[in-house]
């Protein structure tokens, strides 16, 4: 009996692995995290990209927020833009840290500055994920 399957090109292949292929950069999942959690303030976009504390983290927030996020808690939502810069990362092959400094302008003028320490560990399929993160002042 001849099995069907699924036979994929070499472009095919090219273009799973592209898609994917920044889970196995440090810093590309880093600025990916930030981009989804900080700048589009999408915690199940940047869900997928974290681990282990990290990932409780983000499912506390989406369970605090979830009424806010269906329009049902009467509060106007006021639009920020966001903006960073990467200013390190450190670390070996186990673990590295991602430094960056955010711009946060909230709509009607303003601008806070704040630093963000991403820290990310090598899984054992090889790829990188956010196992934590915080926020600081700047000083």
């Amino acid at each position: 009996m001849r099995r069907k399957g699924l036979h994929c090109g070499p472009a095919v292949l090219a273009l799973a692995l592209a898609a994917c292929g920044g889970m196995k950069d440090a810093a590309a999942v880093a600025d990916k995290f930030v981009d989804r959690y900080y700048v589009e303030s999408d915690q199940d976009g940047a869900l997928p990209l974290t681990t282990g504390i990290a990932t409780l983290r983000l499912k506390d927030e989406l369970n605090l927020t979830r009424e806010a996020r269906q329009g049902s808690s009467g509060m106007p939502l006021r639009q920020v833009r966001v903006y960073y810069t990467r200013k390190a990362l450190t670390g070996d092959e186990a673990e590295r840290v991602a430094d960056y400094e955010l711009d946060i302008r909230p709509q009607g003028g303003g601008s806070l500055q704040r630093g963000a320490q991403v820290t990310l560990s090598r899984q054992q399929d090889g790829t990188w994920r956010v196992s934590r993160f915080s926020e600081s002042q700047p000083r």
